[in-house]
């Protein structure tokens, strides 16, 4: 299963994207069991583990712009499936995006940059987020946080996970 890991875990993180993006406050009941099969099946639990701090500082960083009104939701408060899906996010760092592992950090600062600025974009279509911004303000505000979001994560990663998963 070592081998094959990364594909459960892309696909757990589409699933946790998409039932967050399609459901926002009812992911709120899917998404911990997303997360607890993710650690049931994952070959490396305990470097997954230590990356869980980042989800916290991703969330952090969600709830700023939040508090900025640069993204709303509608619930009118902070989403607890946000922190979820960030937590599935950084579980992907091991296991479906360990290949940003061999990639300079200027290339992992324009993936980041386009990847996370359109994902934002998408929950914005699936009416997961809301803002009154313009769409191409959004973006540029987005892509320039994960310019530094992403090459940050795979930093820390290498800085506190002992082994790379494929």
């Amino acid at each position: 299963m070592t081998n094959k890991f990364w594909l459960t875990n892309l696909v757990l993180f589409q699933l946790a994207w998409f039932c967050c993006a399609l459901l926002t406050a009812n992911a709120n009941w899917l998404i911990p069991p997303i997360i607890a099969l993710h650690f049931v099946l994952s070959p490396s639990k305990r470097d997954d583990a230590k990356l869980l701090p980042f989800a916290i500082l991703g969330c952090a960083i969600d709830f700023v712009l939040y508090q900025l009104e640069i993204i709303n939701f509608t619930a009118q408060q902070f989403p607890i499936w946000l922190l979820g899906l960030w937590v599935m996010f950084v579980l992907s760092v091991n296991h479906s995006l360990s290949w940003l592992n061999k990639c300079k950090h200027w290339q992992i600062a324009i993936i980041g940059a386009f990847g996370g600025a359109l994902s934002y974009l998408g929950a914005l279509k699936f009416s997961a987020i809301a803002t009154s911004l313009p769409q191409t303000s959004l973006f540029l505000i987005y892509a320039t946080i994960w310019a530094f979001v992403l090459p940050a994560l795979i930093v820390f990663q290498g800085k506190f996970v002992q082994s790379k998963h494929n």
